[in-house]
C-alpha cells in the first residue's frame, strides 16, 4: 500500500484526529531538511508536541534536544557513560522523586537496560515530522484511544502476531527505542513528560509501529475498524 493509501486509512477509517508523526534515523547530515533551530527542552516529548501544532519536519541531533533518548534510541547519538547516567538520574530524584531511593532507582534502570537494548551507533540524527512529508521512514507516532488501538492489535493478530504494551518513567524508551530496536510495534502510557509536553489527552496513548509493519497490515484496518465498531450490535 502507498504511504497516501496508508495515510488515508488511518484518518478516514480508523478515525486519527492527530497528526500522524514520522522518524527516520539519518546516516549523514541531510542537505534538503531544514536544522532545528535552537533546543526542544525537555527532549523529543517537545519536538513531538511543536510538530502536533503544525511544526513542518526538520533534522535533529544531539545538539537539538535537551534529553538524548530519543538519539540513543536510534543509534544516533552515543550513550552516557552508565555511572555518570545514574549519578545524574540520583540527582534528579533528589529534586522530583521518581524512585523511592538511590537503590530502587539502580535497580529500575538496570531492569529497563536489561529489557529494552541500546542499538549500535550507526548514524548521525533523526528526521522528525508530518508522516506525508517523510519518505521512508523507520518509525511511525499514532496518537490514539484505547478503542483505535485494540483495532490495530487486532489487524496485527489477523496476520499472527501480538504487540506488548509497556508503561514507565523515560517516554521514549517505550515509544521509540523498543520499536526501533526490535522492529516491532508497541502502545505506552509513556510517562507524565511525554503526556504533558507531546500534549495527549487524558484517554490517548503512543501506538508506535516500524512503516513497514504498519504498511503490512494497512488494508486490514478498514474491514477491522468495521468489525470492532460494529461489535457491539451483534449482541
Amino acid at each position: 500500500m502507498e504511504k497516501d493509501d496508508v495515510i488515508r486509512t488511518l484518518k478516514e477509517d480508523l478515525k486519527v484526529k492527530k497528526e500522524i508523526i514520522a522518524i527516520k534515523v539519518m546516516k549523514k547530515d541531510p542537505p534538503a531538511t531544514s536544522h532545528y533551530e535552537g533546543q526542544a527542552t525537555p527532549g523529543m516529548c517537545a519536538l513531538v508536541g511543536e510538530i502536533l501544532k503544525g511544526r513542518d519536519l526538520c533534522y535533529v541531533t544531539k545538539k537539538n534536544l535537551g534529553c538524548f533518548e530519543a538519539l540513543t534510541g536510534t543509534g544516533t547519538c552515543t550513550n552516557m557513560p552508565r555511572d555518570e547516567y545514574l549519578k545524574f538520574m540520583i540527582e534528579q530524584n533528589k529534586s522530583y522523586p521518581m524512585h523511592l531511593d538511590d537503590v530502587t532507582l539502580v535497580s529500575y534502570y538496570n531492569k529497563v537496560d536489561k529489557f529494552f537494548k541500546h542499538p549500535a551507533i550507526d548514524g548521525t540524527g533523526i528526521i522528525v515530522g508530518p508522516l506525508a512529508r517523510v519518505d521512508e521512514p523507520d518509525l511511525v507516532l499514532l496518537f490514539l484511544t484505547p478503542h483505535q488501538g485494540d483495532i490495530l492489535t487486532r489487524a496485527r493478530a489477523y496476520l499472527g502476531d501480538y504487540t506488548r504494551g509497556f508503561g514507565g518513567m523515560g517516554g521514549c524508551i517505550f515509544t521509540i527505542r523498543y520499536s526501533f530496536v526490535t522492529g516491532d510495534p508497541s502502545f505506552s502510557t509513556s510517562d507524565t513528560a511525554w503526556r504533558m509536553f507531546a500534549g495527549l489527552a487524558e484517554d490517548e496513548l503512543t501506538y508506535t509501529f516500524p512503516y513497514l509493519k504498519l504498511c503490512a497490515i494497512a488494508d486490514r484496518i478498514k474491514p477491522t475498524s468495521d468489525y470492532v465498531n460494529g461489535f457491539k450490535d451483534m449482541f
